[in-house]
């Protein structure tokens, strides 16, 4: 009876979902240590230098199993567990492994011997390039051809960090864990001459379509709606589609983002006047069709001629980017609703040197996004470090714990737990309808700790 033999086997698949499940989660942790360099240095491309440590898994998976297409599982595997363990980037994350994966095992097809230095650092290069285009095809295409250039720049750090990374650091760890005794390679029966090509080319095949399918899911409505605390809420290019359009020049990606560059379209100052705000001291909410939400002060409204709204597409296959925003957070994909609400802070007294008010505006370079339920179902909410909010009034050396004040009671936090760990957010839940906004502490995995406070005292 003749052997049934896999293209993969268990061990190759035990590999792969070990490589997958380390990268997925490492991935949200590098992603966040670029950010913050990125703010530090305020150069486009600087969160880039470590695009090679998210495509390091896939080039070993290729390597370990010595099989083209084990570059697109892994990838595959690894942006599910990212979207699981809550990237700030969303289900795009999922596309970018995916095509990375593709280029992977393309790279390495020709190549007979999946363990060669040079299959190494080609794939790995091209694959971490990858990302920047495949980022830029949901964002708003600037106007300037200057700023393709300056995506050039970019892919091409990005590209240095794979060679170095995922291809010369992926080639050594490759034969340091054969060395190590800690991985034996096991022969393979031959692949099939048809199977490759087969198996890569409908993966690609379902990779564009998912692309197109977000596309279309993140291009967000034709329509925006203009609320909240205004006097004269409107639909819009409904009503008041007159506003003629502009080309401003601003940094991409806000002002940590770099270049400069031009855009077309409405000034949201314009879109605001005319639904004749309320109040002249708050925030412009801004939601986009998959959920995301970040706000804008109203003074930067006014202020900032550069911050509009982008057209995507025309008609009702159309919609709307913000674009120009000095934090580009606040830079969004397929605008569904601009809102207008009321300032809102919170009080934070006690044991502390220099008590006062935590204002999210002060804050919101520090803020990320995750997935929270603090009582009108899961949203995507801002959080910022509660311990560093705490470390800037400075605790005095006798302090120990951290009450939140809740219409429900009191909740009792360590302070010396909250000062150490930045997973412990005060997230902003933004109101609907310009009644401002309540306070929640949870953590990034979305663990709610309490929600709707009132005060923080630290004891």
């Amino acid at each position: 009876m003749r052997k049934e033999r896999y293209f993969f086997s268990t061990r190759d698949w035990l590999m792969m979902a070990a490589l997958a499940a380390l990268g997925g989660v490492a991935g949200t942790y590098i992603n966040a240590i670029g950010d913050v360099m990125q703010s530090i240095l305020g150069v486009a491309g600087t969160t880039q230098w470590a695009a090679g440590l998210h495509v390091v898994w896939l080039t070993l998976a290729v390597g370990l199993t010595g099989r083209v297409g084990a570059g697109t599982l892994t990838g595959i595997l690894k942006g599910v567990v990212e979207v699981l363990t809550g990237n700030t980037h969303g289900v795009i994350v999922l596309l970018v492994n995916v095509v990375a994966g593709l280029l992977v095992d393309a790279v390495f097809l020709p190549f007979r011997r999946k363990d060669r230095l040079g299959a190494f650092l080609l794939a790995g290069g091209i694959a971490s390039a990858s990302n920047v285009f495949v980022f830029q095809l949901f964002a708003a295409l600037p106007t300037d051809v200057l700023a393709y250039g300056a995506m050039l720049l970019v892919g091409g750090v990005a590209m240095a960090s794979g060679v170095v990374f995922a291809g010369g650091v992926g080639w050594l760890l490759l034969g340091a864990l054969r060395r190590a005794g800690v991985v034996k390679d096991q022969s393979a029966p031959p692949p099939s001459g048809r199977l490759t090509p087969v198996m890569l080319g409908a993966a690609a095949v379902l990779a564009v379509l998912f692309a197109i399918y977000l596309r279309g899911v993140l291009r967000g409505p034709a329509t925006i709606g203009v609320e909240g605390a205004v006097t004269a809420p409107f639909s819009y290019p409904q009503e008041h589609g007159d506003i003629e359009e502009i080309t401003a020049q601003a940094a991409q990606g806000g002002n940590e983002g770099g270049g400069m560059t031009r855009y077309t379209g409405v000034p949201v100052r314009e879109v605001l006047d005319r639904a004749e705000p309320a109040t002249d001291d708050g925030w412009l909410l801004v939601r986009a069709s998959d959920g995301y939400t970040f706000f804008i002060d109203l003074e930067e409204v006014r202020d900032n001629p550069a911050l509009l709204l982008a057209p995507v597409g025309s008609g009702q296959d159309g919609g709307y980017d913000l674009v120009g925003a000095a934090n580009r957070k606040a830079w969004v994909r397929g605008v569904s609703e601009l809102v207008v609400i009321a300032r809102a802070t919170l009080e934070i007294e006690g044991r502390l040197a220099q008590p006062g008010s935590y204002d999210p505006n002060d804050w919101q370079f520090d803020m990320d996004s995750t997935t929270v339920d603090v009582g009108a179902g899961p949203q995507k909410l801002q959080g910022t470090p509660l311990g560093r909010v705490l470390a800037s009034m400075s605790p005095l050396d006798d302090a120990a714990e951290v009450v939140a004040r809740t219409p429900d009671g009191e909740v009792t936090l360590s302070l010396a737990d909250v000062l150490a760990d930045d997973d412990v957010r005060l997230f902003t839940a933004f109101g609907d309808e310009g009644e401002g906004s309540s306070f929640a502490i949870a953590r990034m995995n979305g663990a709610v700790l309490a929600t709707h406070v009132t005060s923080l005292e630290v004891r």
